[in-house]
C-alpha cells in the first residue's frame, strides 16, 4: 500500500510541477539602474561619452568621459572632459573624492581579477599612454588607484579584453591615424607591455572587441571601425578580424553580412553571451558620420567665410535632425560564423557606452544617443530567451515515461526476495536484454548530448573513441569474460582477491565507487539542463526530481528493474534519434548531396588526423586512447560486469558483450550526423540558435523544444530523461553489489542474506543522495562539456585499475607486493601528467594501465609475494 501511495504522490508532483513552471519570453528584456548622477548640486546630469570602468565584487565603476555643458555643438558649445569617478553599490550611485589623475575618455577598460584597469584616453590637449587599475576598498568604502606600466605608444579609441590572466589591447588612434597594434600584459608579473603582432588589413579604431570559444580554442574577435586619418575622410570597415590564442595567429573573418548586405559599425558596445556567441549593442553606421566628416573638413578648407558658413548650416541640419543610432542588437555564432539580428529594441542605443558585464545581465552606461547629446541613463539586458510554453501533450508524454519507469520498479520489487535476486536477477534475465542494458548504460545521455554536441562545434575526430570500444570487444570476450564467470565471482573485483589480495579488491572496489559519483553528478545535470531550457524549472529542480525517481525504482525493483528499464530507454533513445535525424532532414533547405558537400568543405566529416601530437585529439590519441578506456570500461567497471555475471554461462555473457559492440556502430553514427545535420541547420537559420544557450551540450536539447512538434518533442526530452535515468540506475545498482560484496561482508561475513538485502537499498539510496548533492554542485560550476570532464574521471580513477586486471590475467610472475607498487606509482604519474602537463585527457586511461602494468611486472620481479 506505502508503494501505491508513492507512485500517486510522484505523479502528482510531476504533473505539479510541469504546469506550475512552464514559462515563455521575449527575446531581450530591459530594465534600467539608477541614473548616473551630476557632478555637482543643482547641475542636470547630461552623461558622458567614452566612460571607462568596469565591475569588482558586483560593484560597477564608471570615470571621466567628455560631455558638452554649455551647450550644443551646433548652439557653440564646446566638448568638455571630466576626471570624475563614480561607483554604484546597492542600487545607488556615488561620486567618489578619488580622480582620475587627468581629465580622460575614450580609452580602454576592462575589468579584472580585483578592479578595473584604464587604459589610454585622450582628453582635448593630448592622447594618453597611461595605464592604472581602479579598484574599490570594501573597508575604507574608497576607490583606490594603482600605476601600471604605460603603454608602448598612446592610444585613443582603442578596445581592451581579459582572459586566462593577460590583458589585450587592439587598434586605436594616435595623434594622427588609426593604429594596427595589439598588445598584452600578464597580470601576474604586470611588468611589461608585450607587443605581439600587429592584426592584418587595415588599422582601425572605434571598433568593438570580445572574446568567444571558437571550434579549436577561445579568439579575441575584433568587429568594424574605422581607418581614421586627420585630415581625411575615414574608412569604414565592414569585416571582422580573430586572433586565435592558443596558435597566435590572426584571421580575416570576412565582412559582416547581414540579409545580403555589408554592414559598418563603429562605437559598439560587445559582449560574449553563451558558450558560441557574441552580442553587438547598436552602433553607428557610415552614412551619416561620413557626410558629418565629409562637412567638417570642407569647412577647415573652406575659401571664404561665407562657403564655411553655408556648410557650418549644413552640417548643423543633419546635427539637429539626427535620427540617433541603430536599435538592433546583433549576434554572432562563432561555430557556424554567421551573424543575424538576435533582437530589435523600440528605442535606439548609444554609441561610446561603456559596456559591462554583470552577472546574467549586460550594462550600457551613458553614452551618446546622437552626435552631441549625451544620455544619464543606465541600461540593463538580459537575454531571458526561452522555448515556447512546452505544451500538454509534451508533459503528459514525459510523465507517462518517468511513471512507466517508477512502475517497473515497483513491479519487479515483488521479486526481490534475496540479494542474488537484487544483485543479478537470480538467473531470470536473457542475454538479449542484458546485451541492450550494457549498450544503454554505456552510451546514456552523454551520447544523446554531449556527441551531437561535439560533432557541431568540431568534427567527427571522437568518432574513433566508439570505434575502439568496439575493437576491444574480442579482448573482453576471450580474457576477461572467461575469468569471471569460471571463478563465479559477485564483482569484479573479487577476482583481484583471488589473484592477488583483499587489499586490490578493496582498492579496486573503492576506485569504482568514486568514479561512478562523479558519473552520476555529470548523468544528472546533462538531462537537466535540457529540460530547464525546456521548461523554465531550475536546473536544481530538475536534479532533484529525476534523482528521486531513479533513486526510488532502482531502490525496489533491483537490477532487474535496471535492465528493463534500459531496454526501454534504448528503443526510446534510438527511435527519438532517428525521427530527429528526419525531421533536421526534411526541414533544410539543402539537399543530401549539398548537406554532405558544404560539411565537407567545412571539414565537419574529419575523422582522422595523423599529426604525432598528444595534446590534442589527433587519431592517436582518440583511438589508443579510447582502447584504453574501454577496456577499463567494459573489462573491470561493475557497471558492465554485472551485466556479464546475470547469464549463467560464458556463451550468453559474450552475447550480451557483441550486441552492445553490434550496437554500437550504428548509433555512434546516428549520433555524431545529427551533430553535424545541425551543424548545417543552424548555418542556413543562424537566428535560431539561441545566445542564451551556455553549454554546448544543451545544443541538441534545444532544437528539440524550439522545432519539433508537440508530442515528438515530449518523446525526445523522455529520450534523454531515460538515457540518464538508466545510467544513474546501473551506478546505483552496482555501487551497492560492489559495497555489500566487496566491502561490508568482508567484515559482517555472517550476516543474513535478508539483512544484507536491507544493507543493499540503504546503500542504493545513500549514494544516490550523494550523487544528487555532487550533481547540484556541479549545475553551478562553469563546466562547458561535460563530455571532456567525463572522461577525465574516467582515466583519473580507474587507469591503474585495468593494469591491476591485466597483471593477473596476462602474467603468472606479477604478485600483490610488486601490483600494489605498480599501482601507486601509475596513480603518482598519473597525477603528474594530468596536473603538470599538457598530454591530452584522451592517453589519462592508456598511461595508467601502461604504467601499472609496467610498474608492477618489474617490481613482481624484485619483491617477493607477501600475499
Amino acid at each position: 500500500m506505502k508503494i501505491y501511495k508513492l507512485f500517486y504522490c510522484s505523479f502528482f508532483f510531476l504533473l505539479l510541477s510541469s504546469l506550475l513552471f512552464s514559462q515563455n519570453s521575449t527575446s531581450i528584456h530591459v530594465t534600467y539602474e539608477p541614473e548616473i548622477p551630476p557632478v555637482a548640486n543643482g547641475i542636470v546630469s547630461l552623461g558622458y561619452a567614452g566612460m571607462m570602468g568596469g565591475i569588482q565584487d558586483n560593484i560597477v565603476i564608471a570615470a571621466g568621459g567628455a560631455n558638452f555643458p554649455a551647450g550644443k555643438p551646433w548652439e557653440g558649445g564646446s566638448k568638455e572632459w571630466y576626471d570624475s569617478i563614480y561607483y554604484l553599490e546597492n542600487g545607488i550611485w556615488t561620486l567618489s573624492k578619488k580622480t582620475l589623475p587627468i581629465p580622460l575618455a575614450y580609452g580602454a577598460s576592462v575589468s579584472i581579477p580585483g578592479g578595473v584597469l584604464i587604459i589610454g584616453g585622450n582628453n582635448k590637449d593630448h592622447i594618453s599612454d597611461e595605464v592604472f587599475q581602479i579598484s574599490f576598498d570594501t573597508t575604507k568604502k574608497e576607490l583606490e588607484l594603482e600605476n601600471y606600466p604605460n603603454l608602448p605608444e598612446p592610444l585613443a579609441y582603442t578596445n581592451a579584453v581579459y582572459t586566462d590572466g593577460y590583458v589585450y589591447v587592439a587598434g586605436g588612434m594616435n595623434a594622427q591615424t588609426s593604429s594596427n597594434s595589439f598588445y598584452r600584459i600578464n597580470l601576474e608579473n604586470k611588468d611589461y607591455w608585450e607587443q605581439l603582432h600587429d592584426f592584418p588589413g587595415e588599422p582601425r579604431a572605434v571598433h568593438s572587441m570580445a572574446v568567444q570559444e571558437t571550434s579549436t580554442s577561445k579568439s579575441i574577435f575584433l568587429i568594424g571601425g574605422r581607418n581614421q586619418k586627420k585630415g581625411e575622410v575615414s574608412n569604414h570597415l565592414t569585416n571582422f578580424l580573430s586572433y586565435d590564442i592558443k596558435k597566435g595567429q590572426w584571421k580575416n573573418e570576412g565582412d559582416l553580412v547581414l540579409n545580403g548586405s555589408k554592414k559598418v559599425i563603429m562605437g559598439a558596445s560587445a559582449e560574449p553571451s553563451g558558450s558560441m556567441h557574441i552580442l553587438v549593442y547598436g552602433g553607428s553606421d557610415e552614412v551619416l558620420f561620413k557626410q558629418l566628416e565629409s562637412l567638417t573638413i570642407e569647412i577647415e578648407t573652406a575659401k571664404n567665410d561665407s562657403i564655411a558658413q553655408y556648410l557650418t548650416q549644413k552640417k548643423n541640419q543633419i546635427l539637429i535632425n539626427h535620427p540617433g543610432f541603430s536599435n538592433e542588437v546583433l549576434a554572432y555564432n562563432t561555430m557556424t560564423n554567421k551573424w543575424f539580428v538576435f533582437d530589435t529594441l523600440n528605442f535606439k542605443l548609444p554609441v561610446t557606452s561603456l559596456g559591462i558585464k554583470k552577472e546574467d545581465s549586460f550594462l550600457l552606461v551613458s553614452g551618446e544617443v546622437s552626435p552631441g547629446i549625451r544620455t544619464p541613463k543606465v541600461f540593463k539586458f538580459q537575454d531571458t530567451e526561452a522555448t515556447h510554453v512546452f505544451g500538454f501533450l509534451n508533459y503528459l508524454v514525459l510523465i507517462l515515461y518517468l511513471l512507466i519507469s517508477l512502475f517497473i520498479g515497483i513491479y519487479f520489487s515483488r521479486k526481490q526476495k534475496s540479494t542474488d535476486d537484487y544483485f543479478v536477477g537470480g538467473g531470470r534475465i536473457p542475454w538479449w536484454a542484458s546485451g541492450l542494458s550494457v549498450f544503454g548504460t554505456l552510451l546514456s545521455a552523454i551520447t544523446f548530448m554531449a556527441i551531437p554536441a561535439k560533432s557541431f562545434t568540431t568534427d567527427w575526430s571522437f568518432f574513433m573513441l566508439n570505434i575502439a570500444a568496439i575493437a576491444i570487444t574480442p579482448l573482453i570476450a576471450f580474457i576477461f569474460i572467461p575469468f569471471f564467470n569460471q571463478l563465479h565471482i559477485s564483482t569484479a573485483y573479487e577476482y583481484l582477491e583471488k589473484r592477488f589480495n583483499y587489499f586490490a579488491r578493496a582498492f579496486g572496489s573503492i576506485s569504482f565507487i568514486i568514479f561512478q559519483l562523479g558519473r552520476i553528478g555529470i548523468v544528472l545535470l546533462l538531462p537537466s539542463l535540457a529540460i530547464s531550457i525546456v521548461t523554465g524549472i531550475s536546473v536544481e529542480t530538475c536534479i532533484l526530481l529525476m534523482g528521486v525517481l531513479c533513486i526510488l525504482y532502482t531502490t525496489f525493483g533491483g537490477i532487474e528493474a535496471v535492465i528493463w528499464t534500459d531496454v526501454l530507454q534504448v528503443i526510446v533513445l534510438l527511435g527519438g534519434s532517428i525521427v530527429a535525424i528526419i525531421w533536421i532532414l526534411v526541414h533544410t533547405d539543402s539537399s543530401i548531396t549539398e548537406i554532405i558537400a558544404y560539411a565537407s568543405e567545412k571539414e565537419k566529416f574529419n575523422v582522422i588526423n595523423f599529426d604525432i601530437n598528444f595534446t590534442e585529439s589527433t587519431f592517436w590519441v582518440v583511438f589508443i586512447g579510447g582502447l584504453a578506456s574501454a577496456m577499463v570500461t567494459q573489462g573491470t567497471d561493475q557497471t558492465v560486469v554485472q551485466r556479464f555475471l546475470t547469464s549463467s554461462n560464458i556463451k550468453d555473457s559474450q552475447k550480451t558483450l557483441y550486441t552492445n559492440a553490434l550496437l554500437t556502430l550504428p548509433a555512434t553514427i546516428i549520433f555524431f550526423g545529427i551533430g553535424t545535420l545541425l551543424y548545417i541547420f543552424y548555418s542556413e537559420m543562424p537566428e535560431k540558435l539561441s545566445p542564451a544557450i551556455s553549454n554546448n551540450d544543451s545544443l541538441f536539447p534545444w532544437y528539440i523544444v524550439k522545432e519539433l512538434p508537440k508530442g515528438v518533442s515530449g518523446l525526445l526530452i523522455a529520450g534523454i530523461f531515460s538515457a540518464a535515468m538508466s545510467s544513474i540506475s546501473s551506478s546505483l545498482n552496482s555501487v551497492s553489489t560492489a559495497f555489500c560484496n566487496d566491502l561490508f561482508k568482508r567484515y559482517n561475513p555472517n550476516i543474513p542474506d535478508i539483512k544484507l538485502l536491507k544493507v543493499a537499498r540503504i546503500i542504493t539510496v545513500i549514494i544516490g543522495i550523494l550523487g544528487v548533492l555532487l550533481a547540484l554542485w556541479m549545475a553551478n560550476s562553469s563546466i562547458k562539456s561535460l563530455w571532456d570532464q567525463f572522461y577525465r574521471f574516467l582515466g583519473l580513477f580507474t587507469g591503474g585499475l585495468g593494469g591491476m586486471f591485466l597483471l593477473g590475467m596476462l602474467t603468472k610472475r606479477a604478485n600483490s607486493t610488486g601490483t600494489i607498487i605498480g599501482l601507486v606509482l601509475s596513480a603518482v604519474l598519473l597525477w603528474y601528467v594530468s596536473v603538470y602537463t599538457p598530454i591530452n585527457f584522451l592517453l589519462y586511461s592508456l598511461i595508467g594501465v601502461g604504467s601499472c602494468f609496467i610498474f608492477g611486472y618489474v617490481f613482481s620481479l624484485i619483491f617477493k609475494d607477501t600475499k
